[in-house]
């Protein structure tokens, strides 16, 4: 069974918060991507529609995840996350901010499963 340290690596540090970034650079949200082609097969002429409800989806998977950072690890879980996000983001970037990005990704993996346990 995995730990409280290991669940918030893997899915709010790794997932939302390095993930996040690097789709943010890349400018593609993979799971939009995925609803808004489902939505498009079922929706095919509400272009308005599908897209409350991905702005919705978003909005809400945003809270949720924010929420549930706070609930495992604290604000000091937030500011590990938002590392994690910057890594990602700066981490496709070339010279020293892809090194910048890196070393924060190694501190967020490093401080992120210490600040679960206290």
């Amino acid at each position: 069974m995995p730990t409280k340290g290991q669940v918030f690596v893997q899915e709010f540090v790794l997932g939302f918060g390095f993930l996040g970034g690097l789709f943010s650079w890349v400018g593609i949200d993979p799971d939009e991507e995925v609803l808004r082609t489902l939505l498009r097969a079922f929706f095919p002429n509400s272009e308005l529609m599908i897209s409350v409800v991905i702005l919705s989806v978003v909005l809400i998977s945003t809270v949720l995840s924010i929420l549930g950072t706070l609930s495992i690890a604290g604000k000091l879980g937030l500011l590990v996350v938002a590392c994690a996000w910057v890594a990602g983001f700066t981490m496709l970037m070339g010279g020293s901010l892809s090194l910048l990005g890196a070393l924060l990704l190694i501190a967020a993996l490093i401080v992120g499963p210490i600040i679960c346990e206290h």
